[in-house]
């Protein structure tokens, strides 16, 4: 179970709206197999903010943040300008020092990763939303709906593992008793394993069931289109082994919920291992996922490796057999084993098929997922795409690090559409070509983008990188 142990955060419920004073857990986070998570807690009316540590199935507090400073604006951001902090499930996406900041910002400044997926969906606009320091001699106690706290708290965090947190900002944290708990944490878990069952058995009418009708993945795709996709991909490996573990479920509040979970997936000549979250909204009373989004990760834990569902088998062709037994006595039994020749041809061939789209669908997943890293800003999971042999534009590997980290920093917002992707093998590499539109708050170029792809033991890594503006 996951009571709140530390006697910091049963001081703080005690101090809290008496309301709150003998309730132990807080419903805003649930979880299932989590060896280690932080997670870090905004409630706006409260002025107060929270990291808390998630070990073996286990909630305690680590650092309570008082004091803090949310937007002027009440209720959730809507659009630039409003001075509102947004309510919702956001995610460390850098973190910029103190000499490259004004200021107002202190001694530093977390961006995270807003408008996310539900926000673009719901039309909200607006960028620049960070957790970050202040300046001691200002006396205003709103923001332009920024999360801001002491310039001691965000040391703090520099000192630790921040990037890449989950950050849950409500506009006041809920808490309610074991039973409760218990109750609305079972109906989150059953939700994703109807998912999971669905997907699992091949139940494309039963999933679809669970998805928004306004649904967007990280690739791009539409409702219709990713049901056609899975519908596909389910006709092509009707047996696979999925696996979900560290299962984390983030509650804005009634209406928005996040998924983040380990998932594992093998396949006939297909192996992926990432990061998934489920975005799900409350749309006429019912919860559907309206947005999911994956990240690989270039390493599968040892506990997943074990031999995938299906194997293809070394075995002597039909064929060769033939050749080993006598010949037929008549034509009625040389007809039934051409027959079965044949058929073993076909199914040669659809195998051979199979493995074409395994490949070519891997590429594309990484163009994405690569296309996702950059114009998320995040450096240190863009670079994981690229060999340390790259070589591009002049530049080298830790060259084009430092380029791509000092433009990360100074570029607020980016923003990558890809399209007409197209992959050829030449020899032992990949070449991939795709149609890309690059936009930042200064810029919007369109071209042809080249990538040379080479396979390593951590998958697939970029070795060259060419760019051609459109004519």
């Amino acid at each position: 179970m996951i009571k709140l142990k530390s006697s910091l955060l049963i001081l703080f419920l005690l101090l809290s709206m008496s309301v709150y004073a003998q309730e132990r857990f807080i419903s805003n986070i649930m979880f299932k197999n989590v060896e280690y998570q932080r997670v870090f807690l905004v409630d706006k009316s409260r002025k107060k903010s929270y990291l808390v540590e998630i070990k073996n199935d286990t909630l305690k507090l680590i650092r309570e943040f008082n004091d803090i400073i949310v937007g002027a604006g009440n209720g959730d951001k809507l659009r630039e300008g409003d001075l509102k902090t947004p309510t919702g499930i956001y995610y460390v996406i850098n973190f910029i020092p103190q000499s490259k900041l004004e200021k107002i910002y202190g001694t530093g400044a977390f961006p995270l990763n807003y408008p996310n997926f539900v926000d673009k969906l719901n039309s909200k606009t607006g960028h620049g939303i960070w957790i970050h320091g202040r300046d001691p001699n200002e006396k205003k106690q709103t923001s332009r709906g920024c999360v801001v706290l002491h310039n001691e708290d965000i040391n703090y965090l520099k000192g630790i593992d921040f990037l890449t947190t989950p950050v849950i900002i409500t506009e006041s944290l809920t808490y309610t008793d074991e039973m409760n708990y218990n109750s609305e944490r079972s109906y989150w878990l059953n939700f994703l394993d109807e998912f999971y069952q669905s997907w699992k058995e091949n139940d494309i009418n039963r999933l679809s069931k669970l998805i928004h009708v306004r649904f967007k993945d990280s690739n791009h795709k539409s409702y219709a289109e990713y049901i056609k996709r899975k519908k596909s991909l389910m006709e092509i490996y009707p047996q696979k082994k999925i696996i979900f573990d560290n299962i984390k479920i983030f509650k804005e509040n009634d209406s928005e919920v996040v998924f983040d979970f380990d998932q594992y997936y093998s396949a006939p000549n297909i192996t992926t291992f990432g990061t998934k979250r489920l975005y799900l909204i409350k749309e006429a009373g019912d919860f559907k996922i309206i947005a999911e989004e994956y990240i690989t990760k270039p390493n599968i834990p040892q506990k997943y490796k074990t031999p995938d569902v299906v194997t293809v088998k070394n075995e002597t062709t039909t064929e060769q057999k033939i050749e080993s037994k006598p010949a037929p006595k008549d034509n009625s039994e040389k007809d039934k084993i051409d027959k079965v020749t044949k058929n073993e041809k076909q199914e040669t061939k659809k195998s051979e098929k199979v493995k074409e789209l395994s490949l070519d669908d891997t590429v594309k997943k990484f163009v994405y997922d690569w296309a996702d890293a950059w114009q998320s800003k995040d450096i240190d999971r863009y670079i994981k795409f690229y060999s340390e042999d790259f070589k591009s534009s002049g530049m080298n590997y830790s060259e084009w690090k430092d380029d791509k980290n000092n433009k990360f920093s100074r570029i607020k917002t980016i923003k990558v559409d890809i399209s007409d992707i197209k992959t050829r093998k030449v020899g032992e590499k990949i070449e991939v070509s795709f149609r890309q539109i690059y936009k930042t708050e200064s810029m919007n170029n369109k071209g042809i983008k080249k990538l040379t792809l080479i396979k390593t033991n951590d998958g697939l890594k970029i070795i060259s990188e060419v760019w051609s503006p459109a004519k």
